[in-house]
């Protein structure tokens, strides 16, 4: 055998074994995203099953599992869920379900330090930014303009009172370091006086991609979605509104 044979088939066979493994990560990646795919699928239907004919009923729910609050709904979005909130562990529901079974996709729950019943002036709920389009990944189609003026209101009924939303500003963020002078939105769950309200509310409308024109009054309470971004490392993204009825 010349060595240029010798050299052509050396390339030949690094040629295969490249292709081999390219393969088999496609066929891996294909593997994860199906199966994320179809856990999605699931955990969809499980919230689904919570309804009767479409429609929830809080104090059923309640009785089977008494860490839900309320339930979040906005139109023309699979934002339709129930949101729980475990104080003596805040993430509980990170990873899972209303049946407190492990789930990629979590539940949405509200921030340790809002209340809903004292009730503090900020409600800050988070929910996964899930690549299938579920949980609170439909809340960045605020970031569309077009997309807020069809839907400036959304409901958020409670335990306590049924409620609806209205939106005062949206906007990208960060998680910031600690000792960072940034501002963290994430970080006000717990606002009690009109004072910290008028200036949380203040902050977030400057830097809001659009003016809204909804103003906030100290005796208001205002509600935060929050969800992850990817415009930056660590992005969020996060949806300010306020309670109108």
């Amino acid at each position: 055998m010349t060595k240029e044979k010798a050299k052509k088939n050396k390339i030949s066979l690094v040629g295969k074994i490249v292709f081999v493994i390219s393969l088999v990560l496609l066929v891996v990646s294909l593997g994860i995203l199906i199966d994320h795919y179809m856990k999605g699928q699931k955990s969809e239907k499980e919230f689904s099953s919570l309804k009767v004919s479409g429609t929830y009923d809080l104090d059923a729910l309640y009785r089977q599992n008494s860490d839900i609050i309320g339930w979040i709904k906005i139109e023309d979005t699979n934002v339709d869920y129930p949101v729980m909130q475990t104080r003596s562990q805040p993430e509980f529901y990170l990873r899972r379900n209303f049946k407190k079974e492990y789930s990629l996709s979590g539940t949405p729950f509200m921030d340790a330090a809002s209340d809903i019943t004292k009730p503090t002036k900020n409600w800050l709920i988070y929910g996964h930014n899930m690549k299938n389009g579920t949980m609170f990944h439909d809340i960045l189609n605020y970031e569309d303009a077009g997309f807020y003026e069809k839907h400036k209101i959304f409901t958020f009924d409670t335990i306590e009172e049924n409620g609806k939303w209205e939106v005062v500003a949206v906007f990208r963020s960060k998680i910031y370091k600690k000792n960072s002078g940034k501002f963290k939105y994430y970080e006000y769950g717990g606002i009690v006086s009109g004072e910290q309200l008028k200036e949380y509310v203040g902050i977030c409308k400057s830097l809001s991609q659009y003016d809204t024109g909804v103003e906030v009054n100290e005796d208001d309470t205002v509600l935060t979605l929050s969800t992850c971004a990817y415009h930056t490392k660590d992005g969020r993204f996060a949806v300010v509104a306020k309670k109108t009825e």
